[in-house]
């Protein structure tokens, strides 16, 4: 690979506010690399394909469609393959802390590329495109960090703590721009990591205080974002301050719930023509998750679904009464009584395959509701339903990898293997994280769709491959032994 040209970044830059600028001759210099780089990737060479997009990104280095996603699925699918993890000499060759900030980020996605399953090579696609202020870049691998993070028997707390800040300061810049949307998606996954250090150190007093710091900005930037100057004009002393914060929050003392509501519904009545102090009311109802209150919430969004013909506010009240049915069947699950959870399993199924089918009337090209639909189809078995349910889902980028798994296993369940299998092995190949649950049920319905077609070898390489992120993962050794040699 070679040297980084110079380029000018923000660190150069007068405003370290600006993100990396990047010409539209760089652009088309970079586009020209990652065509032959996707060309590489579909004929399986995915050593010079990670190459090739290493390479491009050197001139368009803040191209995530365009690059850094495809590249991260042909890591994966390199190692999928067999390829070999970065040696010390590569280390040494490319160093994550080269004084050329763009070098510095090169090496790191050329090592992740490698091995993409490394937090100290995900931490240096963060560092250093932090560093060089390619800003979408930082948003989009902060994500898979947090992913992967979340996924790892024993993160640190360091690396928790980092990503927070990276997070803060992207939303920083972001703000300060004027990108509020961004800026509000930064932290955003900001506020997710910390959630996440949380549950993994519950007694860890740095993480509450880095938490009220970006929950304070995330609110605030929502509120410019929604509302303007006003938003801001409106916060002028610290009682103020205090309550935004405690709307904010998720547990608050029953008391003071109680007196938000009241501030709330009082606020509301007196506004009547102003929708977003009705859902602020309806919302905080909801808060404590109790049935009364909730049934309030309900009884309010249908009355003024009638009233305005508005659908959000149906759609609100179903998702209360599904989150309702959701708890009443955990609760059926703790007692262990098999015929209480059957009755409430069916009565949830059936009525959200209600709500979801209701809706993709309202909303018929919204692909993340012909998702949610076909997911219930599928739990109903059925799967003639769901498949062109799913087909059509997979234009989001969201749920693709789990619209290719739900796909493989409909195929599988009618008895077309080799289309289960193309379908998990694309869905495989593309999907950017090897060893979260997502990852593994792939895995497994690849090798049930192959042991079934009488793909012996493939079949046992994928249980293999299995056994190897989760040795005890449901019955994979029972059906690797039941292989034979």
């Amino acid at each position: 690979m070679a040297k980084a040209r110079n380029s000018e970044t923000p660190e150069a830059s007068t405003d370290p506010n600006a993100r990396i600028t990047i010409s539209d001759e760089d652009k088309s210099k970079g586009q020209k690399w990652f065509t032959r780089a996707r060309e590489l990737g579909e004929k399986r060479q995915f050593d010079y394909a990670v190459e090739y997009y290493v390479n491009g990104l050197e001139f368009w280095p803040d191209a995530v469609e365009e690059a850094c996603k495809p590249l991260h699925g042909c890591a994966v699918a390199r190692r999928q393959t067999g390829g070999k993890k970065p040696g010390f000499k590569d280390t040494l060759r490319r160093s994550m802390n080269d004084k050329n900030v763009k070098q510095a980020f090169l090496n790191s996605l050329w090592l992740f590329g490698r091995d993409p399953d490394s937090l100290n090579y995900l931490e240096g696609v963060v560092k250093n495109a932090n560093r060089l202020r390619a800003e979408d870049v930082v948003k989009w691998v902060g994500g898979v960090y947090l992913r992967a993070l979340s996924g790892v028997p024993k993160p640190t707390v360091k690396q928790f703590q980092s990503l927070t800040l990276w997070m803060e300061e992207l939303g920083d810049r972001a703000a300060a721009r004027g990108e509020e949307t961004f800026g509000v998606e930064a932290y955003q996954l900001g506020v997710e990591t910390v959630n996440a250090w949380s549950r993994r150190f519950p007694k860890d007093d740095a993480a509450e205080k880095l938490l009220r710091g970006v929950s304070t900005k995330l609110t605030i930037l929502k509120g410019k974002y929604q509302d303007g100057d006003s938003f801001r004009d409106s916060i002028v002393d610290a009682e103020q301050q205090k309550e935004i914060h405690d709307l904010d929050r998720s547990v608050q003392a029953d008391d003071r719930v109680v007196e938000l509501i009241a501030r709330a519904e009082a606020d509301y009545k007196q506004n009547l023509d102003m929708p977003g102090k009705f859902k602020a009311f309806v919302d905080l109802l909801c808060r404590r998750e109790k049935m009364e209150d909730e049934t309030r919430a309900i009884g309010l969004l249908l009355e003024e679904h009638q009233k305005s013909d508005d659908y959000r506010w149906k759609q609100l009240a179903d998702d209360i009464r599904m989150k309702q049915l959701g708890r009443k069947l955990r609760e059926a699950i703790k007692t262990g009584e098999e015929a209480a959870i059957k009755e409430r399993q069916v009565a949830q199924l059936r009525f959200e395959l209600s709500v979801f089918k209701e809706r993709i009337t309202k909303y018929p090209t919204d692909p993340r509701l012909k998702f949610e639909y076909a997911v219930r189809n599928f739990r109903a078995g059925r799967f003639d339903d769901a498949i062109p349910l799913f087909q059509g889902a997979r234009a989001d980028s969201k749920n693709r990898a789990a619209c290719g798994m739900y796909l493989g296993r409909c195929f599988f369940r009618k008895n077309y293997h080799s289309q289960a299998i193309s379908t998990l092995q694309e869905s495989i190949s593309q999907y950017e994280v090897s060893d979260n649950e997502l990852a593994k049920t792939m895995q497994y319905w690849l090798g049930r769709a192959q042991e079934e077609a009488r793909e012996t070898e493939p079949a046992r390489k994928t249980y293999g491959i299995l056994l190897q992120l989760d040795y005890n993962y449901k019955d994979v050794r029972a059906r690797l032994d039941g292989l034979g040699d």
